[in-house]
């Protein structure tokens, strides 16, 4: 906030910071308190209910419901379950595709994609049944295809595999949340 002298009248300039949305008012101070106060009422109240539906994953939350499925090697992050406990390949590549993410976040990993040879090597699944799932998942919005051939898991995708794979591969391998 910042009172300045114009021609003889008081200018107030203020910005207003509250998580990422920025205001700047300039003007008479009652002219910039008026304005303040409008922006408080209609703007703040959207935004808190805006950020209620922002879609966030904890990484902490994340780690912890991998633990028992997903290990630190020296060589980066592993998936420690055998393939025929995941339930399916779209669970496999789902679950390999948390693995890049992961260790990608962890700072194991340089990157957060996997390419289909990537996934077809570390699934054992056949490249063709790869694409399909990776078609399959990608028109739900589970993954993205970034590039050329390389695949990411995204926020939505993420949220599936907490809330639908997760407990399901948990409950065919026996590992406690």
């Amino acid at each position: 906030m910042c009172v300045i002298m114009v021609g003889g009248e008081e200018t107030l300039e203020l910005t207003v910071k509250y998580r990422d949305v920025e205001a700047k008012f300039s003007g008479r101070p009652d002219e910039v308190i008026r304005a303040f106060f409008g922006f408080m009422s209609r703007v703040l109240p959207a935004y808190d209910f805006a950020s209620q539906l922002t879609l966030t994953i904890d990484l902490e939350d994340l780690l912890r419901g991998i633990r028992g499925l997903i290990a630190f090697a020296p060589e980066g992050p592993v998936i420690t379950v055998p393939r025929e406990k995941v339930g399916g390949d779209r669970n496999l590549i789902m679950l390999n595709l948390i693995r890049a993410y992961v260790g990608y976040r962890t700072g194991r990993l340089e990157k957060d994609t996997l390419s289909m040879a990537e996934i077809t090597a570390s699934t054992g699944v056949k490249s063709g049944t790869v694409a399909a799932r990776l078609s399959e998942l990608t028109d739900m919005g589970l993954v993205e295809r970034v590039g050329r051939g390389e695949y990411r898991v995204t926020t939505l995708g993420v949220k599936f595999f907490l809330d639908d794979v997760l407990p399901k591969i948990r409950a065919e391998v026996g590992v406690e949340g």
